[in-house]
């Protein structure tokens, strides 16, 4: 494994290390780590798809009349944008002044 960044195929790959200490404490760094004598590296790969940079737009409009209170399945709205995404959804409904409804 090396600490380059390279494409291949749909992906990123960047390579990077994580150097673990006795103390508990970790550090990640991309090019190879000089190592105290009470450390140890690993050296590692992340793969992400190049579709984590293809942002999309999305916008919504909801008119609700002032004698109606809106209806709103939380759970199908949020299978629904992430099946069409591919992506996990936090969907929240918030009220006009801000508060969680």
């Amino acid at each position: 494994m090396s600490s380059s960044t390279y494409r291949s195929g749909n992906d990123l790959i960047f390579g990077f290390w994580l150097v673990f200490d006795k103390s508990g404490d970790v550090r990640m760094t991309r090019r190879p780590p000089s190592l105290d004598r009470n450390e140890r590296a690993v050296s590692m790969d992340a793969r992400l798809p190049l579709a984590l940079w293809a942002t999309p737009t999305l916008s919504a409009q909801l008119v609700v009349n002032a004698d109606a209170a809106p209806s709103i399945n939380m759970e199908i709205a949020t299978d629904a944008l992430k099946s069409a995404l591919g992506v996990d959804i936090d969907l929240r409904v918030r009220c006009e002044d801000g508060d969680g409804a």
